[in-house]
């Protein structure tokens, strides 16, 4: 284990400087490293010989969100409660500037005013899921084959986001100071405190928005705002910019995140699309006419092999997995 390396790494990572390839080797290695090596990188002598630097909790939070940038979707404390604390706290204090160098206090507002212009740009791969903690507490579940923009920290009296592809899931924490807003395409959706779902695909011919809880105003720029409540749920035609609105159960909003797909009437094609988001599946096509049957069904945490075996039943047609390519014959 090269112990310089890894520090020299962090170091580059909060300053931006590493290559891809770079920083996808330390992110790995903050990941997956033990007690043990980090024991190594950081012995315990380093923490005794500290001195105490002034560092606010947005600094903090800069710090950690590069070290540990993408969260699993599942229920976490906070990060500065969790066991690993003495490590990733160590990593965080290096990168800091506090093993090295002292932070000044005359720097902070210009770090702040460069943070508040830093956009980030996040993006999954096809059955690839994040979750992203966003500083006023609020989480952005991001599907599979998605990009997503959001500020490193939201301007005093707005919060924007922006959906450039893909699906995600927002669960906005309250603040009437600041509205919450999410961009996609031509459609803005408003909010103050709520939980509801974006899909706008390329490849797809509307954009849908559906609320859990809350309510949202929805504007395209083409007609009245539109307003959704609790199960509620609008789809807006790319073509015309016209809305439809139709109901929706409330714990099928978000159920993508654990597995819980349900398939309105929808074309097989698409079926398989929406499943190689989900599941990171490939399909090759060697009967084309299963393409346009429609498929109405709900599939609740069903694995990928459970699907295609229901759907092969449901549209009659054969098929084979390998890996993760399914050839529909």
């Amino acid at each position: 284990m090269d112990i310089q390396k890894i520090r020299s790494y962090l170091k580059g990572l909060d300053a931006g400087t590493l290559q891809p390839e770079e920083e996808a080797w330390i992110i790995r290695f903050v990941e997956n490293a033990t007690k043990e090596e980090w024991a190594a990188v950081f012995p315990d002598h380093e923490w005794d010989s500290l001195e105490e630097v002034p560092v606010d909790r947005q600094r903090l939070d800069h710090v950690y969100r590069n070290i540990m940038p993408v969260a699993q979707v599942v229920p976490m404390k906070p990060w500065w409660q969790r066991a690993w604390v003495k490590a990733a706290g160590a990593a965080a204090i290096l990168v800091a500037g506090a093993v090295g160098f002292q932070l000044s206090r005359q720097h902070a507002p210009h770090q702040q005013e460069a943070m508040a212009i830093a956009w980030k740009t996040v993006t999954t791969a096809a059955g690839q899921r994040i979750v992203i903690h966003l500083r006023d507490s609020s989480d952005i579940y991001v599907n599979g084959g998605s990009t997503v923009m959001y500020p490193e920290t939201f301007a005093q009296n707005s919060r924007e986001i922006k959906l450039l592809e893909g699906e995600a899931f927002l669960d906005v924490a309250q603040d009437p100071q600041r509205p919450f807003v999410i961009s996609t395409g031509d459609i803005h959706v408003n909010v103050l405190g709520t939980s509801f779902n974006v899909r706008n695909y390329s490849h797809e011919n509307a954009v849908d928005v559906a609320v859990k809880t809350g309510r949202v105003a929805i504007n395209n720029g083409k007609a009245e705002s539109v307003l959704l409540s609790p199960g509620k749920k609008a789809v807006f035609s790319k073509r015309s910019g016209e809305a439809t609105l139709a109901d929706v159960r409330t714990t099928m909003v978000d159920g993508w995140i654990s597995n819980n797909l349900v398939f309105t009437d929808m074309k097989l094609e698409d079926v398989f699309k929406s499943l190689r988001y989900n599941y990171g599946l490939h399909f090759k096509i060697e009967n084309s006419a299963v393409l346009n049957k429609h498929i109405r069904g709900a599939f609740h945490r069903k694995s990928k092999e459970e699907i295609i075996h229901l759907l092969s039943k449901m549209a009659r047609f054969n098929y084979r997995i390998k890996d993760s390519l399914v050839i529909i014959q």
